[in-house]
């Protein structure tokens, strides 16, 4: 029937050419291509979508709960606990792990995943039987799930655990063993084979048939800086690699894709992430379709490790809040947000308790789990998710062709990939093209960083393995520079030319990029008289290094002879903020330089001797 209240009633048809020549107004002469951004794969992110970005009706898509399970694998969300809240325990000893368990358990936690390291350096010591007995003591298995992150000797701390559960409660457990070879490997760790893992899962499903016990895990590519494409197509080709090796044991690939937990990275883009769960999906079921199998994935997404920053880290939260919303409205079947001190150590019961109440909010109060599939149809999501998945699929069919995973990682195939992507990124971060809340741009000198809970390791830790894809912190760079300064109490001072009007902008621009590297500027709102009280107040200032901050009307009037002048009154090094020269002007400072490297030869004059 015909609505009373037409919502369009009394607007016209909107035109796309229209709206485009609106944008461009905005953009006062910039070209419209600064509106579209895109993805280290070459993915373009544009403005606007459209109906025409829409899936074609060919394409299967589906519905949520039915193949080929691209929008999820149910029709309708548990109301109660629309996503598992997993939190990770990393707590040292065995007894204070278990009590840190039972204490998230008590406050919205759903189910643990304790990171083992027998060595104690960075997580859980235990090996032993009794010691997993210490860790699941009080929990319910039957109703939150226990899982494993043992990179070190994960076929070891798999049988521990098994062995740990008392056998009445076998049946109903709820584990995930987490077997995955190739991560590991990834990360430096001897690991077990694939054959091994696969092994441990045809003996062990019919003891836990609620438990999980393969993991295709493809963080190792996202913590090192890969793209979203290159860490969907290690995805992908992980789950092969276990469909192959679980058939080598007699495994059929629905058991195996049964009894397989797909793990992605959550990052701070919540559009990017959306579409990179949603292209998981549809590249999975296509897998699985050539496999004559209809089934969902199990997918779990973790907030983002190399987005965690050690200097302003309640910035964290924030980035976590986005990467969790990302994940539960991209339809992860479980979550984990890491504390927001995560780099700097092991989190205290405050940061734990905002990584399990994002999670808590997210569904209790924003009721984010309310709407199955909430992005579907969207012209956006969809057009982006497809666009992920077809940019990843080559490299997929690349890997096979190099073997499959096993064989890609001995060639250095994925590694390279991920290389040459983390370069981009690091140079993208040194001129500040991707920004960093309170690490390249609005750094706050005057913080007091959070304590945390030392770790009391039991011995060295291990060296990685040859082949590992090192992890980064996209932070890292800038904060070494920041722990080079905090020894130096470094200062410049900023010798502002012409009025309050004419030097403010290219000022302010010029202390955001010092304090960056803990370079606290001086005198970024004072006009100066003349030039004898600009070379009056720089002595005042007691600095060594010295910005010349103006319009460029003042620089070509001016900057000549007030960089001759500061030069002869003791500066050691003068910048220019824009890209005027003259002889005296050592170095210029602009947006699209290289900041990182600007910063760094600052600070390396103040550290020699006098």
């Amino acid at each position: 029937m015909t609505h009373p209240f037409a919502l369009a009633s009394g607007f016209t048809d909107p035109e796309i050419a229209r709206w485009q020549e609106l944008a461009e107004k905005a953009l006062k002469g910039a070209p419209f291509e600064r509106l579209i951004g895109q993805t280290y794969d070459g993915v373009p992110i544009r403005p606007l979508y459209t109906a025409a970005d829409a899936p074609s009706p060919g394409e299967r898509t589906g519905v949520a709960g039915q193949a080929p399970y691209i929008r999820g694998a149910e029709a309708v969300r548990d109301a109660f606990l629309p996503w598992d809240i997993r939190q990770s325990i990393l707590t040292p000893d065995p007894h204070a792990a278990n009590q840190t368990a039972l204490y998230d358990l008590e406050r919205g936690v759903s189910s643990l995943e304790f990171v083992i390291d027998p060595t104690g350096n960075c997580g859980v010591a235990a090996s032993r039987v009794a010691d997993f007995q210490v860790l699941i003591k009080g929990v319910l298995l039957g109703l939150a799930t226990v899982a494993l992150d043992a990179p070190a000797d994960p076929l070891g701390a798999a049988r521990a655990l098994a062995d740990a559960v008392p056998e009445a409660e076998r049946a109903t457990a709820k584990l995930a063993f987490n077997l995955d070879p190739l991560a590991a490997r990834m990360n430096g760790q001897t690991g077990c084979s694939l054959e091994a893992a696969a092994g441990f899962a045809a003996q062990t499903q019919s003891l836990f048939p609620s438990a999980t016990c393969l993991r295709a895990d493809a963080r190792p590519v996202h913590e090192g800086g890969g793209s979203e494409a290159q860490e969907l197509a290690v995805l992908i080709a992980s789950g092969i690699a276990h469909l192959r090796a679980g058939e080598a044991m007699g495994l059929a690939p629905e058991a195996v894709n049964s009894t397989l937990l797909f793990t992605l990275a959550a990052g701070p883009d919540v559009v990017v992430e959306i579409a990179k769960q949603r292209a998981a999906r549809r590249l999975w079921a296509r897998v699985l379709e050539a496999c004559g199998v209809s089934a969902p994935m199990r997918l779990q997404a973790v907030t983002s490790g190399r987005m965690q920053t050690k200097r302003d880290p309640w910035s964290n939260i924030l980035r976590a809040t986005c990467a969790c919303f990302g994940a539960a409205a991209g339809g992860a079947d479980v979550i984990t947000v890491l504390p927001f001190t995560s780099a700097l150590g092991l989190a205290d019961e405050n940061a734990r308790r905002i990584a399990r109440n994002t999670q808590l909010i997210l569904q209790e109060e924003s009721h984010l789990g309310r709407v199955t599939d909430p992005a579907g149809g969207a012209w956006a999501m969809e057009a982006l998710a497809e666009d992920l998945a077809k940019a990843a699929w080559p490299l997929v069919q690349e890997i096979e062709r190099a073997g499959g995973l096993p064989s890609a990682l001995d060639q250095g195939l994925v590694q390279g990939w991920v290389a040459q992507t983390r370069a981009a990124r690091t140079r993208d971060i040194a001129k500040r093209k991707t920004q960093l809340i309170g690490i390249n741009i609005y750094a706050n000198l005057d913080e007091v960083l959070p304590a945390t809970p030392p770790i009391s390791p039991t011995s060295a830790p291990l060296a990685p393995l040859a082949g590992a894809i090192p992890p980064m912190r996209l932070a890292q760079d800038f904060e070494a520079l920041r722990d080079r300064a905090d020894s130096l109490s470094p200062k410049i001072f900023l010798a502002t030319l012409g009025s309050l009007a004419k030097f403010s902008a290219r000022a302010g621009f010029a202390r955001n990029a010092f304090e960056a590297g803990g370079i606290k500027a001086m005198g970024a709102d004072v006009a100066h008289a003349d030039l004898a009280a600009l070379i009056a107040a720089f002595k005042a200032s007691g600095t060594q290094l010295v910005c010349l901050c103006g319009d460029d009307a003042t620089y070509e009037a001016e900057a000549s002879d007030a960089a001759a002048a500061l030069k002869a009154a003791g500066a050691k090094q003068i910048w220019l903020a824009g890209k005027f020269q003259a002889p005296a002007i050592d170095r210029n400072l602009f947006a699209g330089a290289d900041i990182l490297a600007e910063l760094t030869h600052a600070i390396s004059l103040l550290e020699e001797p006098v």
